[in-house]
């Protein structure tokens, strides 16, 4: 179809006036008078106008559908006003494509009228009929019924709207790995690289949810991760010595004590590993502790040695629930991770003077974390089995880090290898008197 036009050109501002009043009554005038400051460009490809502009520095090109030169010349015009009409009706179209593309919603109407329906469905696939990214995350979010997974990729989702702005209705398939580098980019100018992490590994998530509901076909945030220059901001925790263990076994209150040498005697596992430790998983009888850490899902089966047979005997004999160290375990519980218990900590080593507290700032909104935690217990694990001689490749395997020179499928020390290092961790910490009871 040709659109009857006049144009106006003034200083490389174009003001197009399309009038379809006589030809389209139901339509209201004020929607087809169109005024354009810029303009997508028009290239010619074999009798077809294709739109041609950028979004994000990258150049695209998509066909208008419309012929440069007619098939028939109507009654009354010639050649050259129809090519003329044609190629307005290919920059009306190439315009709407550019806005659509960069996230503002398109004048199907002008399309519809313009192209024909069946031609502007296809002009308008994924761009004004697909789900926008807000509804998208949204709706994808509804999916996330565990309460650390809401938290966790929550904060992601907020984040990357709050990241998109006024581009937040963009069509999914218009998100490309630009957006998603720029985000990296800018939230690691205002929170730490592990931060930037799991919000990436968030919305990769979200991503391939859209690709395998065959929404899109790439996912844009694949294989974007911060690079090993920016995770150097990691702010490492100092190792006890053993005299600062023995302090906080003697004068920590409540369940502290006790959980303070689990830890340490199951080989620096993490605080919401130890919180909600259960007795289902001990098993005394056998010497054996069977833990899934939280954070990286791996299995570890824990020797038990003298010193942690001990605590656990005394406190199953007054076990109140299924839980080793049920108070944590409710603490843990209210928080839906250990944020509640490690600040609780946290305040125990400033009052009994073992760190101290910072008023410096960290860069952007990042946490200025204290120099020690209850994660130093790891390092302190580490440091005393390295000191004793035991080698990296079985303190890593106690730990629980993977190896960085042995892949750990293959590392399998003996039961009683691990056992016996482990047991000299617990001859150099257990204090001389025992712990108080919780």
């Amino acid at each position: 179809m040709i659109v009857p036009h006049s144009t106006r050109l003034h200083e490389k501002r174009v003001h197009i006036r399309v009038h379809f009043y006589n030809m389209y009554p139901n339509v209201p005038h004020r929607k087809f008078q169109l005024i354009f400051k810029a303009m997508a460009g028009l290239k010619k490809r074999n009798n077809t106008w294709f739109a041609s502009y950028y979004v994000n520095g990258k150049r695209i090109i998509k066909t208008t559908k419309i012929e440069v030169s007619p098939s028939t010349i109507l009654p009354g015009k010639t050649k050259a006003k129809m090519e003329a009409e044609l190629k307005l009706n290919a920059q009306i179209i190439a315009n709407e494509l550019e806005k659509a593309a960069k996230g503002e919603k398109a004048n199907t109407e002008i399309v519809h009228a313009v192209a024909g329906s069946s031609k502007a469905k296809a002009l308008l696939k994924g761009k004004a009929h697909m789900q926008g990214v807000d509804d998208f995350l949204k709706d994808w979010m509804k999916s996330r019924t565990e309460k650390g997974a809401v938290d966790r990729d929550g904060k992601a989702v907020r984040q990357f709207l709050c990241y998109l702005d006024d581009r937040k209705t963009l069509p999914l398939d218009a998100v490309t790995p630009h957006h998603a580098e720029e985000f990296m980019a800018k939230e690691l100018e205002r929170v730490s690289s592990g931060t930037v992490k799991r919000y990436l590994e968030s919305l990769t998530c979200a991503f391939n949810s859209a690709v395998s509901k065959r929404i899109i076909t790439i996912n844009p945030f694949k294989g974007v991760i911060p690079s090993k220059s920016s995770r150097n901001d990691r702010q490492e925790r100092d190792a006890f010595s053993v005299e600062e263990v023995q302090k906080m076994i003697s004068d920590f209150p409540n369940e502290w004590p006790d959980m303070i040498q689990v830890c340490l005697y199951t080989g620096g596992q993490r605080l919401g590993d130890i919180a909600k430790l259960k007795w289902e998983q001990i098993d005394l009888e056998g010497g054996r502790i069977s833990m899934t850490s939280e954070k990286t899902k791996r299995r570890m089966n824990k020797p038990v040695i003298e010193q942690l047979k001990e605590i656990l005997q005394r406190r199953h004999e007054k076990k109140i629930n299924d839980y080793v160290f049920p108070l944590s375990a409710m603490r843990h519980s209210q928080a839906g991770n250990s944020s509640k218990l490690s600040w609780d900590f946290t305040e125990l080593l400033r009052k009994h003077g073992l760190i101290v507290r910072h008023d410096q700032k960290a860069q952007g909104n990042r946490r200025t974390l204290a120099e020690k935690s209850f994660h130093s217990l790891r390092a302190t694990a580490v440091t005393m089995l390295r000191s004793m001689g035991v080698s990296p490749d079985m303190a890593r395997y106690i730990v629980g880090h993977d190896s960085e020179d042995i892949e750990p499928g293959y590392y399998r020390p003996q039961e009683e290898a691990v056992a016996e290092s482990i047991a000299q961790l617990g001859q150099a910490i257990s204090p001389q008197s025992p712990s108080k009871p919780a």
